[in-house]
């Protein structure tokens, strides 16, 4: 339980971080990038963190609980005995 709350945790302080990033940029280097340019790589990137965090927090759940030792005891049916 403590390994996803450190993760979300994590992912929180990286995704203000990266905010911040974003929206304070935007005020010294306005002529370098503009603004659409800045909220397509804000949405890729923290849908991209999302997504890998949730993938990351399902396969931490279920390596705790037992269910993956659970899955690979599991026979395979296609497989003739």
């Amino acid at each position: 339980m403590d390994q996803m709350f450190k993760i979300i945790v994590i992912y929180e302080l990286v995704f203000l971080f990266f905010w911040n990033l974003l929206y304070y940029s935007n005020s010294g280097i306005e002529n370098w990038f503009q603004e659409k340019i800045l909220t397509a790589i804000f949405v890729f990137l923290s849908t991209m963190l999302l997504g890998i965090t949730v993938v990351y927090i399902i396969y931490i759940s279920a390596k705790m609980s037992g269910l993956i030792d659970k899955m690979k005891k599991i026979k395979d049916p296609r497989k003739t005995i």
